[in-house]
Parts: C-alpha cells; structure tokens; sequence
C-alpha cells in the first residue's frame, strides 16, 4: 500500500467503529467486520452498475463518465496494489454517491417538469392563444375548429417515444444540474 494511504491496523477498527456508532464503538468481531465488507462491496458494486448503465441511457453525450468499476478499485485498494489508494476508492464511491442522488432526486422530478411542459403546451387557453394569433383556414372556420386544428398540429408528433424523450430529458437537464 502507498505510505500514508491507510490507518494503522488499531486505527482502522476504530474508524469503523465511529462510522458504524454504538455498540460497535465498543468491540468489533473480525469474522462479523469480513462479513459486512462483503456485503457493503456487493451492494456498492451492484449499485455501481445500474446507476451507470441508467445514465448512459440517461445522458448518453454527458461528459461524466465512469471510471473504474466500483468492485475492481475496491479489490486493488484491499490487495494493495501500487497507485491503488483509499483516497481512489472513496473518490470513486463520491462520485457514484452523488450520481445515484441525482438521478434519485432527478426521477422525482421528472414528472413534474413534463408536465409543466406538456400543459404549457397543450392547456386549452394555450391553444386558443396561439390558434387567434396564427389566423388560420379564413373567417368562415369558427375558433372552436381553428383550436382542435392547433391541437392536432402540436399532438400530431407526440407519441410514446416522444414523450419518453421528453421524459429521460428532463431527468437528465435536473441530474446535470445536480452534479
């Protein structure tokens, strides 16, 4: 391991002991500590996987890529191989911490910023807005038509795909804005 990149072996129960809180601040069991490590590399790289490969689908031209998958900079840092640091290891885990939370808080949003689109679009007073400013098939065609018009016009590329574009976008633009 690098010089300086790892507590000494009494000070590393304590860390785990501080960031696990009462009782394990009192006494840790090896064989249960081993058990939980694996456990947390699982789930770390499990989670490591699916939230890069959603915001590749997500934001595929984004310039946050991912680096070194979460397991193999954990399983070099725990076999000390040269250049394999803790500061790596915990830079790496930040960063999926804080895409994992933009996306999360991005799906919550995602919805909510469609559908301010979606009515500001196609709220009847909208439609009936822009139908007066844009005339229409002459004076004979009553507003009511001149608005189902503008209506069909602006639905007439909506679609699933459409909408889902709309949908991975808005997630997207809010993720971004989180990172």
């Amino acid at each position: 391991m690098a010089t300086g990149e790892t507590s000494g072996s009494g000070e590393a129960p304590r860390t785990l002991g501080q960031a696990l809180g009462p009782p394990a601040t009192e006494r840790l069991d090896p064989g249960s500590v081993a058990e939980l490590a694996a456990l947390l590399v699982d789930f770390a790289a499990s989670l490591d996987q699916v939230v890069w490969s959603t915001w590749r689908v997500v934001n595929p031209n984004s310039a946050l890529k991912r680096g070194t998958p979460a397991r193999v900079s954990m399983a070099r840092f725990a076999a000390g191989e040269p250049g394999a640091t803790r500061e790596q290891v915990k830079q790496d885990l930040e960063k999926l911490r804080q895409l994992t939370a933009a996306l999360t808080a991005a799906a919550g949003q995602a919805g909510r910023v469609y559908g301010q689109k979606h009515v500001a679009t196609f709220a009847p007073a909208e439609i009936e807005k822009i139908a007066k400013l844009t005339g229409g098939s002459g004076v004979m065609v009553g507003q009511e038509v001149k608005c189902w018009r503008k209506y069909e016009e602006l639905a007439g590329g909506m679609d699933a795909e459409a909408i889902e574009r709309e949908v991975v976008g808005a997630m997207s633009a809010y993720a971004e804005s989180l990172l």
